[in-house]
């Protein structure tokens, strides 16, 4: 391993001769801990020796009853055990931390690289190595690295959901995910899709299906569900802003759900005052959705007083 002249990189806290004390000491307990991984790994292999494929049953009953009579992992030892296998004590770099042979363990070239570190350094770090090697590294640099190990940790479909249910509460991070049309299709699609499925199980639900009608209403549901569909399949996802995805999914949630409520109400027990309720809301609705229809047509999208007054209007006016 070459020498280089080790300079203080805080030489306001630390001479170089100061900094360059402290790095041999750190590097001395460096080897001496991989001395110790490899020989761990040494004793593993000689109380149970690496046999043929297939040959090797009972290597971690061993290994988890000696880790618990030493104080160690059986994990760990595992991992000292095929280190130690792959790297033969002929072909161990002294200098060069066993975190670093580790990284290397599945590259064929692993005899001659672990002599050449990059970029005319004087020895491998633990990230250089797993970087070379084509793993994740422990301390990520690059924004490529960085997006890997996101992609590694969410995996897991429900890791994944809770991490973005994280991230979406943070406003600048919501508005930039929001400001690319890509991701404004996707989310509206999933979302478009989940309401159809809500809305299949909930109309389906709403019903007492007996033997005689029970065919016929899954047919009415079917073809209700495929109807909204067909008026979507109208809109190319691909294109269309998000202002059409959102008046447009806003619309057939409103039309869906009333498909399944409608046919379901015990009209004869409302009273007077709840049908007025509703008629009066509706009439909003109404009001809103010729003032949207006006200004798809003419862009002319001011509310004058009369519309104002209407949609301000409460549910309980006599």
């Amino acid at each position: 391993m070459a020498k280089t002249k080790i300079n203080s990189p805080f030489p306001k806290k630390f001479t170089d001769r100061q900094w360059a004390r402290f790095v041999k000491q750190g590097r001395d307990l460096v080897d001496e801990e991989t001395r110790i991984q490899f020989s761990l790994g040494d004793l593993t292999l000689k109380m149970v020796p690496v046999r043929a494929p297939g040959g090797n049953q009972g290597v971690f009953m061993v290994l988890d009853r000696f880790a618990d009579q030493i104080g160690s992992n059986v994990h760990t030892l595992m991992d000292y055990r095929h280190v130690a296998h792959v790297w033969p004590p002929d072909q161990r770099v002294r200098g060069v931390a066993w975190s670093v042979h580790r990284a290397f363990d599945a590259l064929e070239d692993r005899f001659d690289l672990i002599h050449n570190p990059p970029n005319g350094a004087d020895r491998w770090t633990e990230d250089a190595a797993l970087s070379r090697a084509g793993r994740l590294p422990q301390r990520p640099l690059t924004k490529a690295e960085k997006l890997d190990r996101v992609r590694t940790l969410m995996r897991e479909n429900e890791n994944a959901s809770e991490a973005v249910g994280e991230l979406i509460r943070r406003p600048d991070v919501a508005h930039k995910v929001m400001a690319d049309p890509s991701n404004q299709r996707i989310l509206y699609r999933a979302h478009h899709e989940q309401r159809q499925e809500a809305a299949a199980a909930r109309f389906a639900a709403s019903h007492e299906w007996d033997r005689g009608g029970a065919v016929e209403n899954e047919e009415e549901e079917a073809t209700e569900v495929r109807q909204v569909s067909r008026r979507e399949s109208a809109v190319d996802y691909q294109r269309a802003s998000s202002e059409v995805l959102e008046l447009i999914g806003s619309g057939t949630t409103f039309l869906v759900d009333l498909q399944r409520m409608i046919p379901g109400l015990h009209v004869a027990e409302f009273t007077e005052r709840e049908v007025r309720a509703i008629l009066d809301n509706h009439r909003r609705i109404r009001a809103a959705l010729d003032w949207c229809d006006s200004a798809l047509s003419t862009g002319d999208k001011t509310m004058d007083d009369e519309l104002a007054r209407i949609l301000s209007e409460g549910d309980d006016q006599p």
